[in-house]
């Protein structure tokens, strides 16, 4: 190796070495530089996971409270529950014995049997009452447009102190037709299977249709006393003489009150 190629190989060399050492500079700057990025990021980290961690404890806390009232707030509901139940248990035994008393008493006024319904009301002009005994027909009839559907019958003996004892003949819808002219103005009716018996009959002072007055009403009533299947037979517009039945299971027990 000549001199000078010694001297261009020492000087790579020394080019090589301070490269070398040039770098390693550059290396230390930069780490130098990103450590406090690098502390930060770790700081602010951190910063965040103290965070998240007292909220975490702050809600665990409002979650321990509210259970805490709740269960408070059931307790006192059971105090006062019980405080208050033999209360509330008395008033509704109060309450099922009043109940009991009006089914009892309904029960004796209209019991399962079929008898005469009864309805009373006070005259205001004579302070006497008036009293009205009715039965219902057990069957019915349908009848031809304009009164189509059910037709139910019904008898009624009435007293009133201006007009004495009255048998009312009603229908429910449709028209009694009878003329006295032509001799049609009559029922006829029979009494536990007894032989059957005329009842002449006037019309409503009204003008009604559906109702007619009987005119033998005291023996008609007197039968009512001791019947308990009577059978009637009633002229009806376009139906003829249809025969309604009505059963009873006590006779006409007259009352006053």
């Amino acid at each position: 190796m000549t001199e000078e190629e010694r001297k261009e190989f020492e000087e790579f060399l020394k080019w090589k070495e301070e490269k070398k050492s040039k770098e390693k500079t550059n290396v230390e700057v930069h780490e130098n530089e990103f450590q406090p990025n690098k502390e930060k990021i770790q700081s602010k980290q951190k910063k965040e996971i103290e965070s998240k961690s007292g909220l975490s404890d702050w809600l665990s806390f409002i979650i321990l409270a509210v259970c805490f009232f709740f269960i408070c707030f059931l307790i006192s509901k059971c105090v006062t529950n019980n405080d208050f139940k033999p209360a509330i248990e008395e008033e509704k035994i109060i309450e099922l014995e009043e109940d009991t008393a009006a089914v009892d008493t309904v029960v004796d006024s209209y019991s399962s049997k079929k008898i005469w319904n009864f309805t009373i009301k006070k005259d205001d002009m004579t302070d006497t009452n008036n009293i009205w005994a009715t039965i219902s027909s057990d069957d019915f009839i349908s009848q031809q447009f304009p009164y189509e559907g059910a037709t139910y019958a019904s008898i009624t003996v009435r007293y009133m102190k201006k007009y004495g004892y009255d048998v009312l003949i009603e229908i429910t819808k449709g028209q009694i037709d009878g003329s006295e002219y032509y001799g049609t103005d009559y029922i006829t009716a029979r009494f536990d299977g007894g032989s059957p018996k005329k009842y002449h009959f006037n019309e409503s002072a009204d003008g009604s249709s559906e109702v007619v007055f009987l005119r033998s009403s005291s023996d008609f009533i007197k039968r009512c006393k001791q019947a308990k299947d009577i059978k009637i037979d009633i002229p009806i517009y376009q139906a003829g003489r249809p025969v309604f039945t009505f059963h009873v299971d006590e006779p006409l027990v007259w009352r006053e009150k």
